[in-house]
């Protein structure tokens, strides 16, 4: 079941990294690279802020656990005996800063990405271009 959910979260990771990449190799202009690839990137790193969350509270629900419980003892009545200690901690693993912020910040940080994705394609664009000149 874990594996399931790094699985999804690579998904989210791999179509951020790829999706300006290529639009920088299909020579998209800067503004239509831009306007491509941020939105895809930031619905992909919302989505992927939520997943965890998400996902910890599918697991606690189908583990029958009780979101409603005044204590770790009452939450975890309906638990499988085995399975208490992992749902309690996949409780607590919740609580911190929430998705949204996480998001805002993911947003943040990656925003120069796309750019930069496309200021390298042009350098690797002008030194293959220089250097097939010069064999040529």
């Amino acid at each position: 079941m874990e594996s399931l959910g790094i699985a999804i979260q690579l998904l989210f990771v791999l179509i951020m990294v790829v999706v300006p990449v290529y639009c920088a190799f299909r020579r998209f202009s800067f503004l239509k690279l831009n306007l491509v690839s941020i939105p895809v990137m930031c619905l992909m790193i919302a989505i992927g802020a939520y997943w965890p969350h998400f996902y910890a509270d599918l697991r606690l629900y189908l583990m029958d656990f009780d979101f409603d419980g005044m204590s770790d003892v009452e939450r975890a009545r309906n638990v499988a005996p085995e399975l208490r200690e992992l749902a309690t901690k996949l409780y607590w693993s919740n609580m911190g800063i929430g998705w949204p912020l996480k998001a805002m910040i993911g947003m943040v940080l990656l925003l120069p990405y796309p750019t930069a994705v496309w200021v390298l394609s042009l350098v690797l664009r002008k030194v293959r271009d220089v250097a097939c000149k010069k064999h040529t």
